[in-house]
């Protein structure tokens, strides 16, 4: 809240014929309270704020050649009348016309009809000037400010060495809008075969936070705003564990909970009062969440991804992924009224505990014949379950080589790597094609590791093959 104070405003006025400056002074109380731009653009907000009273000061300047004029930055003045507004002035009888401001101005005329003696100790008070609500759509403060000028000028004179006054200030309700709790899953191969998360944060998923930081502002609106998202895979994967059937289907919503089997994943949103809809695409790689509600208190949104089952025994795994960052908006109809960014934007990332092989030390040498160093990875899976494996690899020199399509492994299956090591090491401009290069490779598989076994070597000249110690061995 902001508390009531008193501030003045020196302006200059052409006084004269002969055009001499003098000075007028503006005094006021400022409105208490920050008013609310939400209630102001809200098309059924109608009425007027009354301002405390506004005194001015005199000049001595000449009296029934001049016109004072009020001005407003950041609103407009109701339209008044004689017996709605009044002006009183102490001494000199002076004589103020009030008229009306046209189509409700930002300015307002008042033309000095009487007068006797200097209007120089001359002081002005303007009660019940009031502004459209409407009007004040913009954060900001509201300034009044004044200008003289003879009936014969053109322009009226505005001090430019001081700041219009303050008589009012705007702001949205919408304080800030943050991820405040970004995923971090740990996909289970362990005991839930990729099916499921090692811990849950909300029922058997892993939540994503979202607060909406609300204050109390004068005139405060209570009607809805929405918020909205999009919360995009990784590159390359997808939600398809929420719904395998909805993949294909355009606009598919994800089934809540309470309709869903507990063999299925499930997607569910809540924290808005009116609604929470969650929407998936054909391809199953973005899911778009838009809700709607009243923010007169801060506001929690949770939107949570996970699997019906405690301890899930069937459907589609969940893909561990870094999610790319996005930003949450907070909007009266189309306007923007807060989002997030930098850091806030962050949605973080879903790990696993699947099988993973460290390789430190692997030669190989595209050079054909005798010199040919070629790897011999081979994985083999003892459980049930089918895994997708991915990769890592980098020389001595910290050159990195993009070794993501290694496929994936069925259940019961063994499966040679070195083929697929050795192609994306060809495709990689950045490491030596005609001498050997000593690589250190990661590879990691979605299955469980008690189940998985990783072999590595080479050969040279296409036999003598070599073992190579790998993080497994041991195991």
């Amino acid at each position: 809240m902001i508390s009531s104070i008193t501030k003045k405003l020196t302006l200059v006025a052409v006084a004269s014929a002969c055009g001499y400056a003098s000075a007028a002074t503006i005094s006021h109380t400022v409105l208490s309270g920050n008013y609310s731009i939400e209630k102001a653009s809200n098309s059924a907000t109608t009425g007027a704020l009354t301002l405390n009273t506004v005194s001015v000061s005199m000049g001595a300047f000449q009296s029934r050649d001049s016109v004072l004029q009020l001005q407003l930055s950041g609103a407009r003045f109701v339209s008044g009348t004689v017996s709605s507004v009044s002006v009183t002035c102490t001494s000199n009888n002076l004589v103020l016309d009030v008229g009306s401001p046209s189509a409700s101005s930002s300015t307002w005329d008042f033309g000095i009809t009487g007068t006797s003696g200097s209007t120089s100790s001359a002081v002005c008070s303007f009660a019940s000037l009031a502004i459209l609500r409407s009007s004040m759509t913009s954060a900001g403060v509201v300034t009044i400010s004044s200008g003289v000028k003879r009936t014969s000028d053109t322009a009226y004179t505005y001090d430019p060495s001081t700041t219009a006054a303050q008589v009012a200030s705007t702001g949205s309700q919408i304080v800030s809008v943050a991820i405040s709790t970004a995923f971090n899953g740990v996909v289970d191969y362990q005991s839930k075969q990729g099916y499921g998360f090692v811990t849950n944060d909300g029922t058997y998923g892993d939540i994503l936070g979202i607060t909406v930081t609300t204050r109390d502002t004068a005139d405060s609106f209570t009607g809805a705003l929405s918020v909205n998202f999009a919360l995009s895979a990784e590159a390359g994967k997808s939600f398809a564990f929420l719904d395998a059937e909805a993949c294909g289907v355009a606009g598919k919503t994800p089934i809540l909970t309470t309709s869903r089997s507990t063999a299925a994943g499930y997607a569910r949103a809540t924290g808005l009062s009116a609604t929470n809809d969650l929407t998936i695409n054909s391809t199953c790689t973005t899911l778009t969440y838009v809700g709607t509600g009243t923010f007169n208190a801060n506001a929690q949104i949770n939107l949570e991804l996970g699997h019906q089952s405690s301890t899930p025994s069937t459907g589609v795994v969940i893909e561990p992924m870094t999610f790319p960052s996005t930003t949450v908006t907070v909007s009266q109809g189309a306007t923007s009224r807060g989002a997030s960014s930098g850091t806030g934007a962050v949605t973080g990332s879903w790990t696993s505990n699947g099988a993973t092989v460290v390789i430190p030390y692997m030669p190989i040498n595209l050079t054909a014949g005798t010199s040919s160093i070629d790897p011999v990875i081979t994985v083999a899976n003892r459980s049930s379950l089918s895994g997708v494996l991915t990769g890592t690899m980098r020389d001595e020199d910290g050159n990195s080589c993009t070794l993501d399509n290694l496929g994936s492994i069925g259940a019961t299956r063994t499966k040679n790597l070195g083929g697929l090591v050795k192609a994306a090491f060809a495709a990689c401009s950045n490491l030596s094609q005609t001498s050997t290069e000593r690589m250190y490779i990661t590879i990691t598989a979605t299955l469980p590791d008690s189940t998985t076994t990783f072999f590595s070597g080479y050969t040279v000249g296409g036999s003598s093959r070599v073992s190579v110690v790998n993080s497994t061995n041991g195991k």
